[in-house]
């Protein structure tokens, strides 16, 4: 009978060592940690920034989530234009996007299929605080483009907006 309750030990030492096996496996795959932006990033201005020529600015404001900060877009002495989010803040999310939208007149709500003819997307948000810089592809019009949104992609939302007007 001993023998019976040192072989139950055993056995249930074996699965729970490769049940914990299986989720420190599952685990390092998913990285579910990775799923949420909330981060900080303190990055530079432009190397030329001594040279760079404010052309558009905006404030941002929230649609539903505390979004605060400055969006200026620079011109750079080679004609490139870069805009830049300074003071930044929102609420985090996973999947943040940083879109640049045709008009002004936007629901807290709309979703905005990205990549789509109304929208240029620039790429993901780098962080959810502080300065951060993305450069503009030179076919942007920002007399068309002229919002600069924050939108989540997977919950389908703006978190914030800056209509940007002329410096």
């Amino acid at each position: 009978m001993l023998e019976d309750a040192h072989k139950l030990s055993k056995r249930r030492m074996l699965w729970l060592g490769l049940t914990v096996l299986l989720l420190l496996g599952l685990w390092y795959l998913f990285r579910p940690e990775k799923l949420l932006v909330n981060k900080r990033v303190a990055e530079p201005p432009p190397s030329s920034a001594v040279r760079l020529t404010p052309i558009y600015t905006g404030s941002f404001h929230g649609n539903g989530h505390v979004t605060t900060g400055r969006a200026t877009v620079y011109q750079q002495p080679n004609g490139s234009r870069i805009l830049t989010l300074s003071n930044f803040s929102t609420s985090n999310a996973p999947l943040l996007h940083v879109i640049l939208l045709e008009g002004t007149n936007l629901a807290p709500n709309q979703d905005l299929a990205l990549s789509s003819a109304g929208d240029r997307d620039l790429g993901e948000l780098k962080a959810t605080q502080a300065e951060q810089s993305y450069a503009l592809p030179p076919e942007v019009d920002l007399n068309r483009f002229n919002t600069v949104v924050i939108y989540s992609a997977s919950s389908k939302a703006i978190f914030g907006t800056a209509t940007l007007d002329a410096f």
